[in-house]
């Protein structure tokens, strides 16, 4: 029974020498390299899988990205919210060496609270042409 138990323990420590060995660490450069076009879109020309999604996932915070062929949707949930008067503010969306760099913000121009039981989810959906980098959320 000794036996099995080191024979075991030496096959996990072999497995995670081999997965560590394999992972490498990339640093992520914030420098600019130039700003991204983009189009934010409505309900209705969201892909109907990535609309599927979102409505999953809006009652709580959320950030996704979907891809569809040679496009990327950068997708930001703010969660429930009790106001009416919130909209999305896009500060950035550009890409560095490594990565693509989104920042959004959730303004409010006036307080206005929605009614008893009533809520809204501010979602924004951004799509912009694909890239094989990380999207980094600030």
């Amino acid at each position: 029974m000794k036996k099995y138990n080191k024979i075991i323990t030496f096959c996990m420590l072999l497995f995670v020498m081999v997965v560590l060995v394999g992972c490498k660490l990339e640093e992520t450069t914030e420098e600019k390299i130039k700003d991204l076009d983009y189009t934010i879109c409505d309900e209705g020309k969201v892909p109907k899988g990535l609309y599927a999604l979102i409505e999953q996932k809006k009652k709580e915070p959320f950030k996704l990205t979907y891809t569809v062929k040679d496009y990327m949707y950068i997708v930001i949930g703010y969660g429930a919210q009790d106001r009416m008067d919130l909209s999305i503010q896009l500060k950035e969306l550009y890409l560095s060496e490594n990565a693509i760099f989104v920042r959004t913000q959730l303004v409010s121009e006036r307080e206005e609270h929605l009614g008893k039981d009533k809520v809204a989810y501010p979602v924004i959906v951004v799509k912009c042409e694909r890239h094989d980098v990380a999207v980094i959320f600030k």
